[in-house]
């Protein structure tokens, strides 16, 4: 049995659907089961902080698909990134899990303060104390991140950015990794005990790329408005989130922008095929 983690999010999702569609076994294990749009999908309710309620879940799972969960309502997001490792490692050596895989992100072998990428570092260092299969997956910046613009781009024309107009930075479909998780869970021909997978899209976009795509999509003019570093605080407090949540993003942010957000292995990376004008294309026809 494959346990999924984060069934609801937007590689976990996509990742159950394409385990279905292989005959595959999965286990759902979600915060909300209201949430899980799929109910024929055999799910478990779950509170990752709950130890208990944890090694439950995994129970009767020989492979488990695990991460942290960004939150923006947190108050300490790294100390609850600790829990949650320690958490996954208990259920896992509680159960008997053999295999574990774990979306981490491009740029978790770096050391400093890079904000919601240490949360991935934690990730990994946290597991390497098990002595099971591990597989690190470590994706770029998702081209759905910018569809929480899509309603002020459509409405206003206009695309909101901490980056600099112009920086461009690697991106891919989480759709695409979601095909590429799958795989790495079905493989079974690996013996390594540690193996890291980091991923790109084809092409590098900035910000201005990404408008002038959504402009073609939606066929009308798209201009870019690149938020100053020291509004960055005052525009995620108006969304909603915590100063510590808000500082963590920020800190992601620069460290992207400084480019520390870049493979380790710079020769090996693996370059998933959906372009950002596919994938904005498919979203907007999706919800039309």
């Amino acid at each position: 049995m494959n346990i999924i983690v984060g069934a609801t999010g937007q590689v976990g999702s996509y990742l159950i659907q394409e385990l279905k569609q292989q005959n595959v076994p999965v286990m759902a294990l979600v915060r909300n089961l209201q949430k899980l749009s799929d109910k024929t999908v055999e799910s478990r309710e779950v509170d990752l902080f709950d130890v208990e309620k944890l090694m439950k879940a995994f129970q009767g799972g020989t492979t488990a698909f695990v991460l942290t969960p960004e939150n923006p309502m947190s108050n300490d997001v790294i100390g609850d990134t600790k829990r949650i490792v320690e958490n996954y490692k208990a259920a896992i050596q509680a159960t008997g899990i053999k295999k574990v895989v774990a979306l981490s992100c491009v740029g978790a072998h770096i050391n400093g303060e890079t904000g919601n990428i240490l949360m991935s570092r934690i990730l990994e260092q946290g597991l390497d104390e098990l002595d099971i299969e591990r597989v690190y997956i470590r994706p770029s910046y998702y081209f759905s991140n910018w569809l929480a613009y899509m309603e002020t781009v459509d409405q206003h024309g206009v695309l909101p950015t901490f980056f600099p107009e112009e920086l461009r930075i690697e991106m891919h479909s989480p759709i695409d990794l979601a095909k590429f998780a799958a795989k790495v869970i079905t493989d079974t021909s690996s013996s390594e005990k540690r193996k890291i997978y980091e991923l790109t899209g084809e092409e590098k976009y900035s910000s201005r790329d990404v408008a002038d795509t959504f402009s073609k999509v939606l066929n009308k003019d798209v201009t870019v408005q690149s938020i100053k570093r020291d509004k960055w605080q005052e525009t995620l407090l108006s969304v909603g989130f915590t100063v510590n949540a808000a500082r963590n993003l920020a800190d992601m942010t620069q460290a992207v922008i400084d480019n520390l957000a870049v493979p380790e292995y710079p020769n090996n990376i693996i370059k998933l095929p959906t372009t950002l004008t596919d994938y904005l294309k498919a979203c907007t026809e999706a919800n039309s």
